[in-house]
């Protein structure tokens, strides 16, 4: 369901329509939160990376306006439920709101945090050498 609401949004090898592709990407995610109610260990971790990866596109469709009124507050909650699960491009992106003010209150040290939380995942940004200054540490 995932990867069809993704190909769905970017139409690739089908005819792009953001709207179902919303649907889809809502149901992967509906899907996933019951299977990490109902699979064992070893499935948990699949299905703990598919939420997250739902989670964060559901942000990505609500920053751009695919397939759903863009809100860029709304997209900001959903990448902080994925950065708090762990992924790091929601990491990303939820620093960049914080930076900028989109959706949240501008607040550079909630950045720096997201940002080197990224970073330790290897998915730093380049030019984001400003984040490592103890200026920026939490207060």
């Amino acid at each position: 369901m995932f990867l069809y609401g993704i190909s769905l949004r970017h139409g690739w090898g089908c005819r792009a329509n953001t709207q179902l592709a919303f649907q889809y990407l809502q149901k992967a995610a509906e899907h996933a939160v019951d299977d990490l109610n109902n699979l064992s260990t070893v499935s948990m971790s699949a299905a703990k990376g598919e939420l997250v990866m739902a989670i964060y596109e559901l942000g990505v469709s609500f920053r751009h306006g695919w397939g759903v009124q863009k809100d860029k507050k709304t997209a900001c909650y959903y990448f902080k439920i994925a950065a708090e699960l762990g992924d790091p491009d929601a990491q990303n992106d939820l620093a960049h709101c914080y930076y900028h003010g989109q959706g949240v209150k501008r607040d550079v040290y909630q950045a720096a945090k997201y940002y080197r939380l990224a970073a330790a995942q290897g998915q730093g940004i380049m030019g984001n050498s400003w984040i490592f200054k103890k200026k920026y540490d939490q207060k």
